[in-house]
């Protein structure tokens, strides 16, 4: 049964204006670039993330959910790796959503927001964010994550900034957008039944926010499934 919406944040108010259609401009690579790039600061691409963590040995079909899935490129780079999938995305900025069509018309983009996801429970055999989480006021982001939650049928992949406490970070010479923290610990605040089957931390260079900057990469599985 889904929640009804909050009214709107001043993120959201920010990423559905002219600055998220820059965002997304600014963000529009080829898959190659953004799996070589990925590849280079971490030394391991997206791509075999996800094959090891979501790859067909372990979800060989089943019907995925990104939020917040912008032009839908991870969607795209999970496709890659696990074609047998039926691929989702769900994004707030109208932009987005028409080049996420246009670069990906066999998947679904739909219209909304973390905090009421347009969906049953138990929908999605996988919902999955990247660098979503982080944009979320830390105020509001339970929310976000029992909808999350509540979309799930089985699993829940994370790829967020990680820090031990929330810590604000200027994002563009702007305040109130960005924060990294414990994501799998938040996660577990909200519910208490999942399941870590996986924790990851990779460290970004010097040269690009380390040693300060850490993605952190979390698979949970929902312990008692329908």
């Amino acid at each position: 049964m889904t929640q009804p919406a909050p009214s709107a944040t001043d993120q959201l108010a920010t990423w559905t204006s002219g600055f998220g259609r820059e965002y997304t401009d600014r963000n529009t690579l080829t898959l190659d670039q953004m799996d070589a790039a990925f590849g280079e600061q971490f030394g391991i691409r997206k791509t075999e993330i996800y094959r090891q963590l979501v790859g067909p040995t372990r979800l060989p079909t089943g019907r995925v959910l990104e939020v917040g899935c912008n032009i839908g490129l991870q969607l795209r780079l999970l496709e890659a790796v696990n074609p047998g999938l039926d691929f989702h995305g769900l994004e707030p900025q109208g932009y987005a959503i028409e080049r996420a069509r246009n670069f990906a018309p066999n998947m679904r983009f739909h219209p909304g927001t973390a905090f009421a996801l347009p969906f049953p429970d138990a929908s999605f055999d996988l919902v999955m964010t990247h660098g979503v989480l982080i944009h979320i006021h830390p105020n509001d982001l339970p929310k976000a994550l029992r909808e999350i939650v509540r979309v799930s049928r089985r699993y829940i992949l994370s790829h967020e900034y990680f820090a031990p406490d929330t810590v604000e970070i200027p994002y563009h010479g702007k305040t109130g957008l960005l924060w990294k923290t414990d994501f799998a610990r938040r996660y577990r605040e909200v519910a208490a039944d999942l399941r870590d089957i996986e924790v990851r931390y990779y460290p970004y260079s010097v040269a690009a926010g380390g040693p300060d900057l850490v993605d952190q990469v979390v698979l949970f599985e929902k312990s008692a499934t329908p």
